[in-house]
């Protein structure tokens, strides 16, 4: 979602003043969700975890620093002593740059173990040939911390895509209800006012009894209805407030929160680039989809590490020696020619049973999720079709609808007038009123309905 300027006197207004009634837009609202409500806070948690997932395999590159310490004295007579400090740094390509010092003395030293009185100090590498070359397991876990690294901003997105798509929906069930206590409140009125014509007609002589009934029962229905529409607001109400916290994690009162909805949010219409967006698009760019397509970067990463086994290990060993502590001070030719340590490991299984199997698997995990990464797009991209014919059926739904209320209201009007002059009775009245109440209900219906099918087109063109 992108951010909204939203500064803080907002929630100050909204959640402090709580004395006086507010209207709180979609825009603030969802601003207050995305800043203050605990999930949205743990999406952001997906950050620190990728930067920290990322220095954890960095650390594979880390200096080591060792040292090894042998010691042998039986009667007195120190027969050897060796102390062997070693620094160790690993280097990109699976390379390893060592620097080692090497001090022995006693009365039994194997020759070959003989050194310099001042030491013998040692700088060189290890090269790996075979295994290990392209890839290694520290340079695998690097990449795959890379990848977490954008997976991560993905999955936070869909965290609060989702924490929206649930907020908004409440914040739509709000605004139907509130729009319908608005229609039988003033429906409550009219009839009220209609019963007390009617009865004061009465009383003149110029209308029965039976008629001061028939009101009362009209505005007893009416109240019933109002009733329920008014627990709908209030239970609608309360779902909302579980999407408005305070700071420090403090949830609001309903009972202390005063607001009303932006009734005209519920008349809105997408900007167009919304509407214009094909379905192979969204298929491509939507934030669930892009998951599958890291899950299957990291498959290949482990697919490579794979393949890197299906190779016999060669490992060359070569570096320069020194006498005293100061191993870089002679590196010239001739010396090195003359004061040198190489030596090589190699090592094979004679079939490579083990790690051609391992290779196939990891070549059959990643169509494995390639076929989902297949199925996903196409859930999508009919998701977004069906998304955008409601859409337009609702908006024909609409126009038809607001026709045919002004239509009733037409025939209400002209059923008063021959009321006035009686060519009508108070049935008939009653009856084109409700045409007009039902007609709006229907209408407030409709309307909610389109806002929570655009919200939906914003969830998968991740543009809240």
């Amino acid at each position: 979602m992108k951010k909204l300027s939203l500064v803080f006197f907002f929630c100050i207004a909204y959640f402090v003043a709580l004395s006086q009634d507010k209207t709180l837009s979609i825009d603030e609202y969802l601003s207050i969700v995305q800043q203050y409500h605990p999930i949205a806070k743990q999406a952001f948690l997906f950050n620190d975890k990728a930067r920290l997932n990322r220095r954890m395999a960095l650390g594979g590159f880390d200096p080591k620093l060792s040292a090894e310490k042998d010691r042998k004295i039986f009667d007195g007579v120190t027969y050897y002593n060796y102390f062997t400090p070693e620094i160790k740094l690993p280097l990109w390509y699976g390379i390893d740059l060592k620097g080692s010092y090497m001090e022995t003395e006693g009365a039994f030293i194997n020759p070959e173990n003989k050194l310099p009185k001042n030491g013998l100090s040692y700088v060189g590498l290890s090269l790996p040939i075979g295994r290990g070359l392209f890839i290694d397991e520290r340079r695998a876990d690097l990449q795959r911390a890379r990848i977490y690294q954008s997976f991560a901003r993905n999955q936070q997105q869909i965290v609060l895509n989702n924490l929206f798509l649930e907020a908004t929906q409440s914040y739509t069930d709000w605004i139907n209800s509130f729009k319908n206590v608005q229609v039988y409140t003033d429906a409550v009125k009219l009839a009220d006012i209609r019963l007390q014509g009617t009865k004061q007609l009465f009383l003149n002589g110029d209308k029965p009894a039976i008629d001061t009934l028939e009101a009362l029962i009209l505005l007893q229905n009416r109240q019933f209805k109002l009733n329920e529409y008014q627990q709908q607001l209030t239970n609608t109400k309360n779902q909302l407030t579980a999407y408005l916290w305070l700071d420090n994690n403090v949830a609001i009162d309903p009972e202390k929160l005063n607001i009303s909805p932006d009734t005209l949010a519920i008349q809105a219409i997408p900007a167009a680039n919304l509407l214009q967006v094909t379905p192979n698009t969204i298929a491509q760019q939507n934030p669930e989809v892009q998951a599958y397509i890291f899950k299957l970067q990291e498959l290949d990463i482990d697919r490579r590490l794979k393949l890197e086994e299906i190779k016999p290990t060669l490992n060359f060993n070569l570096g320069v020696l020194n006498g005293g502590r100061d191993g870089f001070q002679n590196f010239n030719a001739p010396y090195i020619n003359n004061n040198q340590k190489f030596g090589f490991s190699f090592s094979m299984p004679l079939t490579f049973t083990k790690q051609r199997a391992a290779y196939s698997l990891a070549k059959i995990k990643i169509l494995d999720a390639q076929y989902d990464l297949n199925d996903k797009q196409n859930q999508i991209a009919n998701k977004w079709r069906n998304y955008l014919n409601d859409y337009y059926t609702f908006t024909n739904q609409i126009a038809l609808f607001q026709k045919t209320q002004a239509n009733n209201k037409a025939l209400l009007n002209g059923e008063e007038t021959k009321f006035r002059f009686g060519d009508s009775s108070l049935f008939l009245i009653n009856s084109r009123e409700q045409k007009v109440l039902e007609t709006q209900e229907k209408i407030n219906e409709l309307q909610a309905k389109r806002l929570k099918t655009m919200q939906l087109l914003k969830y998968l063109t991740n543009s809240f």
